[in-house]
């Protein structure tokens, strides 16, 4: 049997463009054309849906060979697919365990071989860390419904071509027994995506804005106001290895600090020294322990509270060591220093410094990992405001 680490790199080097970077080099658009080919590219060559079920596409790929193939990606240097991962893993994996035959056979498909993308519409200007509070209402009418609200901070709505979509259906139930979980083609009627400009500049969020939207019924996922338990898979799809990728980034960007802080002269002061090998330290710490909450999920099947953990960990770090170097490089940091801009979203040390905060927010707050990990792991009594 073929060793799939030797086949995958051996596929990897034949096929990766040489110059992607340059060719998308910032360019959002051009980004997001490039991640479709690719994942056309990595269908075509059966490396598509890795953690899929065969029967639905997939590699049905174990958690030890999607690790294995996430870091030969990130050896050979391969192209970004992160914009489809609303599709490879919320889509997948709740269409997998909660669709009908007839959602699966059109959707998953397209999902593989790049022709749509998908984005995520739960969170509300009034309903984020409490998502159950969500308003966004859904009508009855025959054999559709009628949608009316707003969703926020949705990832990569502005090139997306679905939408998951929590709704209320039955506004007199308590909040999480009166909710339904749809499908929405984001070219309907009376949708209208707005981008959210950050202080990056950049604007990979969006506002997404329903009026008398039609959403047939058949495009409804799970039973009508069953959408809040339909929801915890795709919020549970949220674990696993899907934070490799970026702790192996963090790990090999202290080699690029160095340099920026050598050529700048910054690394003379012994401060500067210290306060990077800390950062070192943590970097290297959350990368092992990483690899245990993996090896966990591998043994028990599943992530359990170590996603909170790594989450909060990776979070904190990512916010400390991007401070720690745009701080000493001062000026040079703020022009950009030999960081320029590529397809792979590296910005210049600054600017990912201001990123870094969005990430101590998204998907859970880093308070909220912190209520997890004291209720879950340490056994601490539950918050009574939620209780």
């Amino acid at each position: 049997m073929i060793d799939l680490r030797s086949a995958y790199r051996t596929w990897l080097a034949a096929n990766v463009p040489a110059d992607w970077r340059e060719v998308c080099a910032g360019d959002r658009r051009a980004i997001v054309a490039l991640a479709r080919t690719w994942m056309a590219e990595l269908n075509a060559g059966g490396y598509a849906g890795r953690g899929w079920p065969i029967e639905y596409g997939g590699m049905g790929a174990g958690l030890a060979d999607q690790i294995v193939m996430i870091e030969e990606e990130t050896r050979a240097d391969a192209p970004s697919i992160a914009v489809f991962s609303i599709g490879l893993t919320h889509t997948g994996s709740t269409l997998i365990q909660h669709g009908s035959d007839e959602q699966r056979r059109q959707h998953l498909p397209k999902i593989l071989s790049g022709d749509v993308l998908w984005c995520q519409g739960f969170s509300e200007p009034n309903a984020g860390s409490d998502l159950a509070s969500l308003q966004c209402r859904a009508l009855r009418d025959g054999e559709n419904y009628i949608v009316n609200g707003q969703k926020v901070w949705s990832s990569n709505a502005d090139v997306a071509d679905w939408c998951l979509l929590l709704v209320r259906t039955d506004p007199d139930a308590p909040k999480r027994k009166g909710i339904s979980y749809l499908m929405l083609d984001l070219r309907s009627p009376g949708v209208e995506v707005r981008p959210l400009r950050q202080m990056t500049g950049s604007a990979e969020f969006s506002e997404i804005f329903l009026e008398d939207v039609v959403v047939p019924i058949a495009n409804r996922i799970g039973a009508e106001h069953d959408g809040w338990r339909v929801s915890q898979t795709t919020l549970q799809s949220e674990r696993g290895p899907l934070f490799l990728p970026s702790i192996q980034r963090l790990r090999s960007r202290v080699g690029d600090a160095i340099d920026d802080l050598c050529d700048s002269g910054a690394a003379a002061d012994p401060l500067v020294r210290q306060s990077l090998a800390g950062c070192y330290a943590e970097i290297e710490i959350l990368g092992e322990l990483y690899g245990q909450v993996l090896a966990d999920q591998m043994h028990a099947g599943e992530a359990g509270s170590g996603a909170a953990i790594i989450k909060l960990c990776y979070s904190e770090v990512l916010n400390r060591f991007t401070g720690t170097v745009s701080d000493a490089l001062g000026l040079f940091g703020l022009q950009g220093g030999p960081q320029s801009p590529d397809a792979a979203g590296e910005m210049d040390w600054f600017n990912d410094h201001l990123h870094s905060w969005g990430m101590t927010i998204g998907g859970g707050t880093s308070d909220i990992q912190r209520n997890l990990i004291g209720e879950h792991v340490l056994g601490l009594p539950r918050d009574p405001s939620v209780a």
